[in-house]
C-alpha cells in the first residue's frame, strides 16, 4: 500500500477547486467511494450534481443540485458544470459520463470508468429491457464525451486494459481507492503471509505439444509482460522445431525472449527428469481430459500452475491459478508464486488522497 494521507483536505482558500458529476449514483459501492470523497473534499467541492434519490445526509454543507433520472436533466447538468467552471478548475465527472461538449479554456475533466459496460465487458449477460437501453445510451455518451476528457481514471489494470484498447490514444490512470473504514484496515493487513521463493532464478517447465487448447501463445505473451515487468524467470517448452517455428509466428515475440528455451521433444524419462529439476510446472492447458503432468509434478512434488479448472482440482493442489485465457493472470500467477512485485494486491489510496490529486491534476 502506498502511504497517503487519508485525513480530510482543509478548505481551499485560493487556487483551483472541484466540481463534481455524481447523478446515477445512490446504491451499492458507488455510494461508498462518494460518501467518501464528499466527506474527504469538504471545502474543496465548489458544485456537485448529485442524484436526486440521494439521501440528503451525504451532501450536508456541499452545494450540489439534485438531478433526476431524465436523460435531458442529466445532459444538462453536467453542461451546467463544465459552463459554470473557471480556468484550473477540475470537473470531475464520478458516474463516468463526462460533458458532451468542450468545457470551457483551463478547465480540466477527469472522468472516473467503473462501470463494465463502458469497455464491452457486458456482452453476453442479460438485462432489463430498460437497462439495456440505458447501457445503450450511456456507452453512446461516453465514446463522444471522451474527447473532453484531459484524463480518464479506473481501479484495475485489467480495466485499464480494457479502456485502453478502445482508447488508445486517451491518457488512462489506475486510481483504485476505497473509503476510510477499508483504507485503514487494510493497511493493517499484511500483503502475504507465505515466505518468498528462494530458490535463485526460477525455472517453469511445461511440457506439452502445441495443440490449441494447449495455450503456448497466451503463455509467450505473459513471459513478455514478465520479461517487461523485470522478471527473470524462466521458461521450458518441449516443441518439436515445426512447432516452434510455429508458435514463433503467432508470437513474433518468442524470438526476443531469452528467458523461454525449447528443449524440443522428450522422452517420457527426460520430462520426468527435467520436471524434477524445475521450479514449478507451469501448465497452462486450458482443457485435459486427465492432465499427467498434474499428477506427475504431484507424485515428485514439484509445485502447480494451472488454470483455475475444475479438471486441475480434481488431479491436485495447485500452489497458484490463473485465468488461461489472459496473459497478465498467468504472469501475476508466476510473480505470486514468486513473491515478487505487487503479489500481495493492489495498492489502494484514501479518498483524501484522490482529492489531493484531482486539486493538482
Amino acid at each position: 500500500m502506498t502511504p497517503n494521507d487519508p485525513s480530510p483536505v482543509r478548505p481551499a482558500t485560493s487556487g483551483p477547486t472541484l466540481l463534481l458529476s455524481a447523478f446515477g449514483i445512490h446504491i451499492g459501492g458507488g455510494l461508498v467511494l462518494l460518501r467518501a470523497l464528499l466527506r474527504a473534499g469538504r471545502g474543496a467541492w465548489k458544485q456537485a450534481a448529485v442524484d436526486a434519490r440521494l439521501d440528503p445526509v451525504v451532501t450536508e454543507g456541499i452545494p450540489h443540485v439534485a438531478v433526476r433520472r431524465s436523460l435531458l436533466g442529466r445532459v444538462r447538468a453536467v453542461h451546467s458544470l463544465a459552463r459554470g467552471a473557471s480556468a484550473g478548475d477540475v470537473l470531475f465527472c464520478f458516474n463516468g459520463l463526462p460533458p458532451l461538449r468542450a468545457p470551457a479554456r483551463g478547465v480540466r475533466v477527469v472522468c472516473f470508468v467503473q462501470a463494465p459496460h463502458f469497455v464491452g465487458a457486458h456482452r453476453g449477460i442479460r438485462y432489463a429491457p430498460l437497462t439495456r437501453l440505458r447501457i445503450a445510451i450511456e456507452r453512446f455518451w461516453f465514446a463522444r464525451g471522451v474527447r473532453h476528457c484531459d484524463a480518464l481514471w479506473v481501479q484495475t489494470p485489467a480495466m485499464e486494459a480494457a479502456l485502453r484498447r478502445r482508447f488508445p490514444a486517451a491518457r488512462i490512470e489506475v486510481v483504485p481507492f476505497v473509503d476510510d473504514e477499508l483504507f485503514e484496515a487494510l493497511a493493517r493487513t499484511p500483503l502475504s503471509a507465505n515466505p518468498p521463493y528462494t530458490g535463485g532464478v526460477a525455472t517453469f517447465f511445461y511440457p506439452a505439444e502445441l495443440v490449441g487448447h494447449k495455450n503456448h501463445a497466451t503463455l509467450v505473451q505473459a513471459w513478455s509482460l514478465l520479461q517487461d515487468r523485470g522478471c527473470t524467470a524462466r521458461l521450458q517448452l518441449t516443441l518439436r522445431p515445426e512447432e516452434e517455428e510455429l508458435l514463433a509466428r503467432e508470437c513474433p515475440q518468442l524470438r526476443s525472449l531469452a528467458a523461454v528455451t525449447n528443449l524440443g521433444r522428450l522422452t517420457r524419462a527426460q520430462v520426468l527428469d527435467t520436471m524434477r529439476g524445475s521450479s514449478a510446472l507451469l501448465f497452462a492447458s486450458r482443457a485435459e481430459t486427465f492432465g499427467l503432468p498434474l499428477l506427475e509434478a504431484t507424485a515428485h512434488q514439484v509445485p502447480v500452475l494451472a488454470a483455475e479448472r475444475d479438471f486441475v482440482r480434481d488431479v491436485c493442489a495447485p500452489a497458484q491459478t490463473f485465468d488461461p485465457e489472459s496473459a497478465r493472470s498467468i504472469a501475476d500467477a508466476v510473480q505470486r508464486f514468486l513473491q515478487q512485485g505487487q503479489a500481495g494486491g493492489i495498492q489502494v489510496e484514501s479518498a483524501a488522497s484522490v482529492v489531493r490529486r484531482l486539486l493538482a491534476a
